[in-house]
């Protein structure tokens, strides 16, 4: 509807019972004034911007604004409208800038929070390697979680970088570089800072892969020395050994519910590579748990403390809330035992050894052997290496190779133990070991 829009008509104007009525000015074309059933007047300015799109602009209500103000900001709009000024992106662009201001405002220690909550805590599996990436930002980051995060500069997070470096950690920092990395090019992509102080952060130095594989011998004196360790700590170091599998995730946080008795062997639900993963338990293995069991059983029912580990979920708890803590330590004093026994025999000291270097062990050892080495990567729950299948065949076999895998890990065992003159026979999947085994009232047949 178009008619000249005067005060009187507009106060007269009978307001609809449903919807709402337009009226447009033919004073000033574009503007109109909108009667609602609820009784409100809107003041409304449809314009075409130059070369670009036609929308409408609310301008406000009636009798806060008049008709004559309204006439007025009509017409400045028009004028706008004719330069090619947007008045609503103008707005948009100033919210925008003043929402973006706000957020560089924000610390980095506001802006850390949040990239934990929406995005690692989200994005990777709960575990040591996302608590680990957490620690690593909290801690480089630490000097600078009070400043801006607008304010933070390549310099600053270059030199803590190559502090770390300096202490000899060459893999640390460069893991630190790529925490770096990995945050601010966040923060960046989501505007919470207008440039990106990671990019360009220089590696600490070139890695290099270990290597270091514990030989048979070196082995066999690793695991005899666990037997003077206290407590927990020698059966779950024979463990690492006897499995072959990752110490910390795969062994350390074993569940009593991931163990099949009658199957001889044990589930890992959620492995690093994210696939459940069957482990033969050989018979050292199992003695090794059944030795835990009896533990369990001795323990006093009566003190809270025991019967908290007495009836936890894990395997290897101190508390029975968490797997125990302390394996760094153990490993050092693991270590100082073996030290001391090569002391007294006039050896030489053994060369620096991880955990993880004994799986390295299992898998060569098993290969000299002659096992199959598609058997041994299902063993370690790796993807095959020298044996690495096509592309086609990575995709469609999907062979668990339990039985191979239970004649190997026997076999492992067998080795470790000192009986490796005990194989039979190398034939194909057709290994064969002798020695003892173990039955499931925890007795040798």
């Amino acid at each position: 509807m178009k008619q000249r829009l005067t005060d009187t008509l507009i106060k007269q104007f009978v307001a609809p019972t449903v919807g709402r009525v337009d009226i447009t000015d033919t004073v000033h074309p574009g503007l109109r004034i909108r009667f609602s059933c609820t009784g409100s007047k809107t003041w409304i300015v449809q314009k075409k911007i130059k070369n670009g799109r036609r929308h409408a602009i609310t301008l406000g209500s009636y009798p806060g604004i008049t008709l004559k103000t309204a006439r007025e900001e009509a017409y400045k709009l028009h004028v706008e409208a004719e330069a090619g000024l947007d008045r609503t992106q103008l707005a948009k662009k100033i919210k925008d800038r003043a929402e973006a201001e706000a957020l560089t405002a924000k610390t980095v220690s506001d802006i850390l929070q949040l990239y934990f909550t929406t995005h690692l805590d989200r994005n990777l599996k709960p575990g040591p390697a996302r608590e680990e990436r957490k620690a690593q930002l909290l801690t480089h980051l630490n000097p600078l979680l009070r400043s801006r995060i607008d304010s933070v500069t390549r310099a600053e997070l270059q030199g803590a970088v190559d502090a770390k470096a300096a202490e000899g950690k060459v893999v640390m920092a460069n893991r630190v570089r790529l925490a770096f990395t990995a945050f601010f090019g966040w923060a960046y992509q989501r505007a919470y800072t207008p440039q990106n102080p990671s990019a360009g952060i220089q590696k600490a130095g070139k890695e290099t892969p270990r290597q270091r594989c514990p030989n048979l011998d070196e082995v066999k004196e690793i695991y005899a020395a666990t037997h003077e360790l206290e407590g927990l700590w020698g059966p779950l170091f024979r463990l690492f050994i006897l499995t072959g599998q990752r110490s910390r995730s795969d062994v350390l946080k074993m569940q009593w519910s991931w163990l099949d008795w009658e199957k001889l062997r044990y589930s890992i639900p959620r492995p690093k590579n994210a696939k459940p993963h069957i482990v033969h338990l050989s018979s050292e293995a199992l003695t090794e748990l059944f030795v835990i069991k009896k533990m369990r059983s001795e323990m006093d029912s009566r003190d809270p403390a025991s019967l908290a580990v007495k009836t936890s979920l894990f395997v290897f708890t101190t508390t029975g809330v968490t797997p125990s803590s302390g394996i760094s330590k153990a490993k050092r004093r693991l270590d100082e035992i073996i030290a001391r026994n090569r002391q007294k025999a006039g050896r030489e000291l053994i060369e620096p050894w991880h955990t993880h270097d004994l799986r390295r062990s299992q898998a060569t050892e098993l290969a000299e052997a002659g096992i199959d080495e598609g058997v041994v990567d299902r063993i370690q729950n790796h993807v095959a290496g020298g044996s690495k299948p096509s592309a086609v065949a990575a995709v469609y076999n999907k062979a668990l190779k339990l039985p191979e895998r239970a004649r190997a890990q026997d076999a492992w065992a067998d080795m470790v133990m000192g009986r490796r003159a005990a194989v039979i026979s190398i034939a194909g999947n057709d290994t064969r070991f002798a020695g003892s085994r173990v039955g499931l009232d925890g007795t040798f047949r």
